[in-house]
Order: structure tokens, then C-alpha cells, then sequence
């Protein structure tokens, strides 16, 4: 199911697309089981959540949802009708990024104390002259949960709505969280445990983005970890390295270096702890929604269930957060809070523009 310019799009056994203006027409079908959330960020949490009530397992893409406390409130929606979701964080079904994850798992870099991380960063987009939506483009109903503004010709499409904090938190979390995501995939306790957040971004100096084009963040850890996350060559190239004291191990989508370098031809040992592993499939985005067929069938977890997904969310959520406030931020994931920090815990949340509600 694809949700494109205010319409979703369902494929018939016939193959004929089944178009309809409201999405609730087809997550009400009793005929739909699974649904494949495409959708933009701001509008995870709403129909996530509606599908998930309604009984359907999801393909959810990432970030989970815009905001933290949706993205919580979606975990207890997946276990409490006991569906599957699986996160559509297709690095985990990587065959690279599985290697350099097992790596850093089981020892053979040895101690890990230090994890980089870098994904594209934002942009900056001028403001232009407000105009009507285009003949048959219901632009209400897409922008849905969020502030209804003037409609430009620019604000709903790729790449500008990711930089607009009502529809995305930018690329701090939309692109972070798969790379943030395979450095908790590789050391759990970036997913698990609590953390200080501090650092510094920039923004855009006018027009209509109010996303961070730029930043710097460092995450440390009671055990002594740190991670460094940053957009890309500020300072770290594209991708999540891996440092212990006994070697190295980057990777990223194109590619994977590791030193000594014979880290990359690690025959792995039946004791090694095993991670998840995708239907054998040589294009990891098939082969990741191949393993979410599979969960369909056989009602078990697949490789990026809710909480994972949430998690790594969370954590380009967190940053953002900390920024915003232009001050170090300390996060509890088992609490889902900002101890003692009321004014983070309220950017949490965000307003749902009525009549949409979770």
C-alpha cells in the first residue's frame, strides 16, 4: 500500500491499481492483512496506528514516527494486537553490514569503545510565493496530522518536506537512524542504555527549512562508549566505523574496510553469537521485505522489529531534541524520558492537528 499526493495505492492480484482519496477505505477491508506504510514521516504515527487496530501487520518505513511519544505508543499498539512490524532499516539485511556488526558482537575487534556515524545532512530551501494546490491533488489530506500552511510548490515534495520540522525532523533522523540504527545492530547498549547527549548543528539561515543542515553530536555511555554522530566528512565519511582495541571495521552501502583487513574474511564460529539473517536474497531491500513475508507466516519477529526501529529512531530524535535546546540532553530508553528535564520531555510530543488523533 502506498500512500502518494493524498492517495493510496493498492495492487490487486490483476494487477490493476485500486485507487482511493481515503486511507481508511482500504485499512477497513477485511480482505487486506498486511500493509506496507510508505508514507511521509508525519504521517507514521496516524495510519500506523489505525492499521494496527484494525489487525494488519506492517511494513512501517523509517523513522518509526515524528515524534518520540508516537513512536512508544506504536511499540504498545504492535504487542498489544500481537502483529508484526518490521522497520524498514533494510541494512539488516545486508549481507556488509550483518559482517561488520558480528565483528564488533563477538570480539574480534576487541573492545569497542568508540562508534562513528555519518549520513547525508540537510539542506536549505528558499521560500517561495504560496499558490493553489495542482487539479486533483488533495493537499489537506496530506498534510493530515500536521499544521495546515499555504500550499507552495515545492513544500510536498522530495527533497524539500524532509527539511520541514512539521513533516520530518530532517536528515538527523530520517537518514540517521539507518546508520545510527546498525551501530546499536552491532553494540545493543547504543539502543538500550542511557545516554548524555551534547553537541552543535546549523541551521538554515532563512527561507522555508527549519532542519539541520549540519551537526556534530557526541553519545556517551556509563561504560565509557562514545558516539560520534555527525553528518558526512564532519568529520566521519559516510557510513558507521566500528573502533576497538584490536582493529576496525567500517561500512557503507557501497562498501566495507576494516584493519587488520584480514577482519573481512572472518569465517564466523557456530559459538558466535548469531544475528539475524535475511532471506538469501542479493538485493537487501528484497530481501527485507522478503524476511517480513516470512514473520507473516511463521508469526516470529523479523530482523527489524517495532522496538529496534524505535529505538534508532529515537536516537536522531534525541539529538535533535538536545540542539533544539542548544544544550547536553540525557536520555533513559527503559524509561522512554529525559530525567528530570520537563522542558525535553514536552518536545517529546507533538500536536495532531484535528481531527486526527492515536
Amino acid at each position: 500500500m502506498l500512500f502518494r499526493s493524498g492517495r493510496l495505492v493498492e495492487q490487486t492480484k490483476q494487477g490493476e491499481p485500486v485507487l482511493v482519496d481515503d486511507f481508511r477505505e482500504l485499512i477497513d477491508r477485511p480482505d487486506v492483512d498486511a500493509v506496507f506504510g510508505t508514507m511521509p514521516d508525519h504521517w507514521h504515527g496516524v495510519i500506523f496506528a489505525r492499521a494496527l487496530e484494525a489487525g494488519k501487520d506492517l511494513y512501517g518505513e523509517k523513522p518509526i514516527t515524528r515524534s518520540i511519544a508516537e513512536g512508544a505508543e506504536i511499540c504498545r499498539l504492535v504487542r498489544r494486537h500481537g502483529r508484526i512490524f518490521q522497520t524498514g532499516t533494510q541494512q539488516r539485511s545486508w549481507k556488509q553490514f550483518r559482517h561488520a556488526c558480528m565483528l564488533a558482537r563477538n570480539g574480534y575487534l576487541g573492545h569497542v569503545s568508540r562508534i562513528e556515524v555519518a549520513v547525508p545532512g540537510g539542506r536549505a530551501y528558499p521560500a517561495v510565493a504560496p499558490c493553489p494546490p495542482p487539479a486533483g491533488f488533495d493537499y489537506e489530506m496530506w498534510t493530515g496530522p500536521s499544521p495546515l500552511l499555504p500550499y507552495d510548490p515545492q513544500r510536498c515534495e522530495w527533497l524539500a518536506m524532509y527539511m520541514i520540522s512539521h513533516y520530518c525532523a530532517g536528515f538527523v533522523t530520517n537518514w540517521g537512524v539507518h546508520f545510527l540504527d546498525v551501530a546499536g545492530w552491532g553494540c545493543p547498549e547504543v539502543l538500550t542504555a542511557p545516554f548524555t547527549a551534547e553537541g552543535t548543528g546549523r541551521m538554515p539561515s532563512g527561507g522555508m527549512t527549519d532542519t539541520w543542515i549540519a551537526w556534530q553530536m557526541l553519545l556517551r555511555y556509563p561504560s565509557g562508549l562514545a558516539v560520534s554522530f555527525s553528518n558526512d566528512d564532519n568529520p566521519h565519511p559516510h557510513g558507521t566505523r566500528f573502533v576497538g582495541d584490536k582493529g576496525w571495521v567500517w561500512v557503507n552501502r557501497g562498501e566495507i574496510k576494516a584493519e587488520p583487513a584480514s577482519l573481512l574474511s572472518v569465517e564466523f564460529r557456530d559459538s558466535d553469537e548469531q544475528l539475524h539473517r535475511a532471506p538469501p536474497y542479493d538485493d537487501a531491500v528484497t530481501a527485507h521485505i522478503a524476511d517480513f513475508f516470512r514473520s507473516v507466516r511463521t508469526r516470529q519477529d523479523p530482523g527489524a522489529p517495532v522496538e529496534v526501529g524505535h529505538a534508532a529512531s529515537t536516537l536522531g530524535n534525541v539529538c535533535d531534541i538536545g540542539l533544539r535546546l542548544g544544550r547536553p540532553v540525557r536520555w533513559n530508553p527503559v524509561a522512554g524520558e529525559f530525567p528530570d528535564d520537563p522542558q525535553a520531555n514536552a518536545l517529546r510530543h507533538r500536536p495532531l492537528r484535528s481531527p486526527w488523533a492515536m
